[in-house]
């Protein structure tokens, strides 16, 4: 694994942690009233380490 994994598989566990961290605080997947704080920063981690992903793998399948 290279940085760009590595970085991208950190930002989906960053993720994945928010949003454990939001269910067991608050026993909901998501909160309407909480929308900018929590659900924003899960989509952010999320959005950005599922592009690192792809973006490495088909960059990687071009070159080799």
């Amino acid at each position: 694994m290279d940085k760009t994994e590595t970085f991208g598989m950190l930002l989906i566990i960053i993720g994945t942690l928010t949003v454990l961290h939001h269910v067991c605080a608050w026993q909901r997947l998501f909160d309407l009233k909480d929308i900018l704080h929590h659900e924003f920063f899960e989509a952010i981690f999320f959005t950005a380490g599922i592009t690192l992903l792809i973006s490495n793998y088909y960059n990687k399948r071009r070159s080799g």
